[in-house]
């Protein structure tokens, strides 16, 4: 429960505080300037799903084997894969070097940058950020999530009023603010390997894992190729076919969609965890946990998406300065591509459980080619609308395919298209209301009647069909009912 608290602290610390800075930000900072920290995160992201050769996963695997039977053993392999880690990452930081400005002129297309050296930003970053990812995933799979809160934190608080402050007071424009990015990561890199050195060493005897290492790591270089490809290459064909202005409004509202999984990451946290321990189990009634949870996680998505939808002219109105304005639009688009993406992570469950996980490439490979098909279509029509739609329906497709291929491989009741029903409804009604063209508070309270009908919907829909929610329910109630009736007592005496 403790590792669990530190785990979410540090995302709803992180989440709501960076929410509330986007007045400020989006007020000196213009879509185009977001525009372009977003290109130069999509050429980072591009070199580091190349460095370190996939070798980070591969201290997960070191973990599990070692760390509660032989932690000396742990300890030395660790350090070894921290080795190769920057071995690697730095010969990439070499071949890099030499092509950036021929990567750049293709990622980055027709930006303008004031000086050469800026080319070369993104490369330390994927350097910093490659044993950065190292330091956290160590934290995670060793569940020292309270060293792992410090650690973002301490990025967290580094860089958010460094920015603030700049953009203020000493008028930092979108280059300054790159540039504080890097000397940020400097610091957190060092502070990432200070909190993780207890748990190094090194031995001359461990470089034989060498081979078992790249066995199990070279595998998720293409994997991790694949999924920059599924959630980068959008904003380079903005970039390239509309304009950079479009590249940063849509990140915006990317942005504000994502808040999603400041309520939902947890949600899954818990379940797939208790799905995957029945699975394993055999437990004879995993079948009907499958069925509840899925269908509770499912309805509650939706519950989440309409409210999201239902106010995100409101939210972007209140958040973002009015240049950002038009991208509330994709908010319940992209929104919906995040839902999807989730309920297929459910589904990714059973490949494990079957040790059938050659079909995650094979998927993702599905979905990247998909998306980019629908990229090149949808995005000369239709701009950052057309972009969303596409990683939307790239996202849909892949949830059927999945689903159809988890059925094969270990059948069970998800009640899909039943839980289908709900959502394409309240689809109709946010895209019905969203795309109303006045603004104002009969509107507004509307919306709010209408949520409130969603929950009375929502809860009758749940009694009927989910013995999970019953549970789940009538434990809150009898709750509520004891605080209510202790506060009654104690006024009474």
């Amino acid at each position: 429960m403790s590792n669990f608290f530190w785990l979410t602290a540090s995302r709803i610390i992180t989440r709501v505080v960076s929410v509330f800075s986007l007045p400020i930000i989006t007020y000196y900072l213009s879509p185009e300037d977001f525009g372009i920290i977003a290109m130069f995160s999509v050429v980072q992201l591009f070199l580091g799903s190349f460095f370190g050769l996939g070798i980070v996963s591969y201290s997960g695997r070191v973990i599990y084997k070692y760390e509660r039977t032989d932690k000396e053993q742990c300890k030395k392999r660790l350090g070894l894969i921290l080795i190769y880690l920057s071995i690697f990452s730095v010969l990439g930081v070499l071949i890099s070097a030499i092509f950036i400005k021929r990567l750049a002129l293709l990622l980055l297309g027709d930006i303008l940058v004031p000086d050469a050296m800026y080319y070369y930003i993104p490369i330390v970053m994927a350097f910093l950020m490659s044993i950065y990812g190292f330091c956290s995933n160590l934290l995670l799979d060793l569940q020292l999530n309270r060293r792992l809160f410090y650690l973002e934190m301490t990025q967290f608080i580094l860089f958010l009023p460094a920015q603030l402050v700049g953009l203020i007071y000493f008028r930092f424009n979108v280059w300054d603010v790159i540039v504080l990015q890097l000397v940020v990561q400097c610091l957190v890199f060092f502070y990432g390997l200070w909190l993780i050195r207890d748990w190094l060493s090194f031995s001359s005897k461990e470089i034989r894992l060498f081979k078992e290492a790249m066995t199990y790591s070279l595998p998720m270089v293409p994997l991790n190729f694949a999924g920059w490809i599924q959630d980068r290459l959008d904003k380079v064909f903005l970039n390239r076919m509309i304009s950079i202005n479009a590249v940063g409004i849509y990140t915006a509202g990317v942005n504000l969609a994502s808040q999603y999984s400041f309520i939902s990451r947890p949600i899954t946290t818990v379940i797939k965890p208790e799905l995957s321990k029945r699975l394993d189990s055999n437990d004879p009634n995993v079948q009907n946990d499958i069925k509840d949870l899925f269908t509770l996680f499912f309805q509650f998505s939706i519950f989440l998406y309409l409210i999201i939808s239902l106010f995100s002219r409101e939210l972007v109105t209140i958040l973002l300065n009015v240049r950002f304005h038009e991208c509330y639009r994709i908010v319940p688009i992209f929104l919906l591509s995040i839902i999807f993406s989730e309920l297929t992570g459910i589904f990714h469950l059973k490949f494990i459980y079957k040790n059938k996980t050659i079909w995650f490439p094979i998927t993702l490979s599905i979905s990247c080619g998909l998306n980019v098909v629908l990229n090149i279509l949808l995005i000369p029509k239709y701009d950052i609308y057309g972009a969303s739609v596409a990683k939307t329906l790239s996202e849909l497709s892949v949830l059927f395919i999945t689903y159809a291929i988890v059925q094969r491989l270990h059948k069970s009741e998800y009640r899909l298209i039943h839980n289908f029903i709900p959502l394409i409804l309240v689809i109709l009604i946010t895209f019905t209301i969203t795309l109303y063209p006045v603004w104002n508070l009969y509107l507004l309270a509307g919306k709010a009647l209408l949520s409130c009908a969603y929950v009375v919907f929502l809860d009758i829909y749940l009694r009927k069909y989910n013995m999970r929610y019953n549970d789940v329910r009538a434990i809150m109630l009898k709750k509520v009912r004891y605080f209510f009736v202790r506060n009654y007592e104690r006024k009474k005496t």
